[in-house]
């Protein structure tokens, strides 16, 4: 299935086709210097300059525009036209930056993050790091984050979500420089930085969704309690596929390490037990 969402250009969408318009009013002019043999003036010069209203506004109209399909996303933008596979999208991410005008606010993109270019899950990250990592391809331009506005831009933006959404990528959150995967919840993502910026250690369990009964009872007295005796935290995230324990203070390296033997032991052979808050990923990861 295709779909095509043709956007309300912001003055940055203008701004790159007034390139374009420079050189189709060179050519016009020229051919009508040198082909037709007449000079415009007047109200041949008004007309020459509506013809080339009419050109940006043809842009505007039919070269700003995303196209999805079951494959990838086509970013259509006045001068270029660039195609991104699925598999080769990482995540989504909201960047800010100056309008260039004066007395106005800043000006939002909603960007995709590539495979590769990703930062580093579960690590805190000055605003400075997160800019340099935000580079991908610029899908839209918004006004504001605000998601509850019913401006044009705003039912654009939230059918763009939509449709990112239908094909495995989940909204960032509304804040600026926030990567968002797939992968995880944006819950799970600041528990993690949480955690790292408070220096503690963590082991998740990653036991997948389907859990029987007999295997609640391990997530809910077996773990913790090994955890407990182990010196780790009261509090646990709790996600639907995979669970994560803390451990704080003095030893907890090693206290962590002695958990997460301990858990290795009690636990099915599928479930994937490793250190840090976020499950590593692996060909035997439950599903």
């Amino acid at each position: 299935m295709v779909t095509t969402v043709r956007l309300s250009p912001l003055v940055e969408e203008h701004s790159r086709a007034l390139g374009v318009d420079v050189v189709f009013f060179v050519v016009l002019y020229g051919v009508l210097v040198l082909g037709v043999r007449t000079e415009p003036r007047g109200l041949g010069a008004l007309g020459v300059l509506a013809v080339v209203v009419v050109f940006h506004w043809l842009q505007m109209r039919f070269l700003v525009r995303l196209r999805f399909d079951d494959e990838g996303i086509t970013v259509v933008r006045v001068p270029r036209r660039r195609r991104v596979a699925w598999s080769q999208v990482a995540g989504l991410v909201y960047t800010e930056r100056g309008s260039g005008l004066p007395n106005s606010g800043s000006v939002y993109q909603l960007r995709l993050v590539l495979r590769g270019q990703e930062p580093p899950l579960g690590r805190f990250l000055t605003q400075v790091q997160r800019q340099e990592l935000a580079r991908g391809p610029v899908l839209m331009a918004l006004p504001s984050l605000d998601g509850d506005g019913e401006r044009r831009s705003d039912h654009l933006r939230r059918r763009v979500l939509r449709e990112l959404a239908a094909h495995g990528f989940p909204a960032p959150e509304p804040r600026a420089w926030e990567f968002r995967t797939p992968l995880f919840s944006a819950r799970a993502l600041t528990a993690a930085v949480a955690m790292d910026v408070r220096g503690a250690r963590a082991v998740a369990v990653r036991h997948g969704v389907d859990v029987t009964v007999e295997q609640r009872a391990l997530l809910d007295r077996t773990l913790p309690g090994l955890a407990a005796e182990h010196g780790g935290a009261e509090a646990a995230l709790r996600e639907p596929d995979f669970t994560s324990f803390f451990f704080e203070g003095p030893g907890k390296a090693e206290r962590a390490a002695a958990f997460l033997d301990a858990a290795r032991a009690a636990v099915p052979a599928r479930w994937r037990v490793s250190e840090g808050t976020l499950p590593a990923a692996g060909p035997d990861q439950p599903t």
